[in-house]
């Protein structure tokens, strides 16, 4: 589904042009239980919590948007445009479910609280949610864990923190690459028909595999790790993790940054250079998925390099290794990815990088 451009900017506000912290929860009628229940807790828990971050957002909620016009528009244009949306599930009330679920379609950086982890449905127990309670004691617990939720989210703020956000993109990939193969085949009957059925000899490299992979490695300045000891830098502190430097046919590889001593990306690399095995590359995938997701946070890439056509079997490879990244932490998952570099695969990366091949 289309999202139009012009509505995805992040809502300030006007007064202030402070960036707006939109919460979402229980309101009632003025005067009502619920209403001095829940504004209690944006008084006294929430909004001293927010404004006391290094952010220094405006925490609005519904019922602060006193301008003419219509309610129930302002609050959707909150829901999309504010930076940070908070979601207070306590209760179980089904507005708030609903503007919920319309933020985690539209926008990341969504924190979700309750008073007990009961609220929280079980299709969302896999995302964090903070916990309060509106003693002194709470308040001060609910501050310290809001700040580090903004930290991360100021760090990383269009990581995918939804079920939503976090599966669309496999969704929408399966289905192009699904849609491309029928449309590559769409051609070749085509050319039959208009070739009088003789179909012209696939172009074949006369340079192996292996040789094409160097040449990519070295121009994007790459190499072979011979361990897997790393550091980086966390709050300005030296952090160090580890990383196994091969599984099976898989090969550990940094590529540094041009002209400097920083790592770029880092690569689990197999390079078939007669039949691909890919039941046995996906078993080491698991295997590097499992030993690779202890929360060292750095951008994994495993890369499958043949020289055979792997278009129609993309769909089904990508399903598999979005179910494998089930088995490892929700926070952990966005920071993995899989390419096929087949043999179309191959010439889009040596196009890209000024390299030409001879065929036969």
């Amino acid at each position: 589904m289309a999202t139009r451009k012009a509505k995805r900017t992040t809502k300030t506000d006007s007064s202030s042009g402070e960036q707006v912290c939109f919460v979402i929860s229980p309101i009632g009628k003025d005067g009502s239980e619920i209403y001095e229940k829940f504004k209690e807790v944006l008084d006294y828990v929430i909004k001293p919590a927010v404004e006391s971050s290094s952010l220094k957002l405006k925490v609005i909620r519904a019922d602060d948007i006193n301008h003419a016009g219509s309610f129930i528009k302002d609050i959707f244009e909150n829901i999309l445009g504010s930076h940070v949306v908070i979601a207070d599930l306590t209760g179980q009330n089904p507005n708030v479910f609903y503007e919920l679920g319309v933020r985690h379609a539209l926008s990341p950086r969504t924190i979700m609280i309750a008073q007990t982890l009961e609220d929280v449905p079980s299709d969302l127990r896999e995302y964090r949610t903070i916990t309060y309670s509106t003693t002194a004691k709470g308040s001060k617990l609910f501050q310290e864990r809001l700040h580090k939720f903004l930290e991360d989210i100021m760090n990383e703020p269009l990581r995918p923190d939804n079920p939503i956000l976090d599966r669309l993109p496999t969704f929408q990939e399966n289905k192009t690459e699904s849609l491309e193969a029928e449309v590559s085949k769409l051609k070749e009957e085509l050319n039959s028909v208009l070739e009088g059925s003789i179909k012209k000899p696939i172009l074949v490299s006369k340079d192996t595999v292996k040789n094409r992979f160097k040449r990519i490695c070295t121009l994007m300045h790459g190499h072979l790790q011979q361990h897997g000891n790393f550091q980086k830098t966390v709050n300005e502190e030296k952090v160090s993790f580890q990383l196994p430097k091969s599984e099976g046919n898989f090969n550990l590889y940094i590529t540094m940054i041009e002209a400097s001593e920083y790592i770029d990306e880092y690569w689990y690399v197999s390079i078939c250079d007669v039949e691909c095995n890919l039941e046995k590359d996906l078993a080491d995938i698991r295997l590097l998925l499992a030993a690779c997701s202890a929360g060292q946070k750095v951008g994994i890439k495993f890369i499958i390099i043949t020289d055979e056509d792997l278009l129609s079997l993309k769909p089904k490879i990508t399903k598999a290794f979005v179910q494998m990244k089930k088995f490892i932490p929700a926070d952990q998952r966005a920071y993995f990815d899989l390419l096929l570099w087949d043999h179309t695969g191959l010439m889009k990366k040596e196009t890209e990088l000024g390299i030409r091949v001879n065929f036969v």
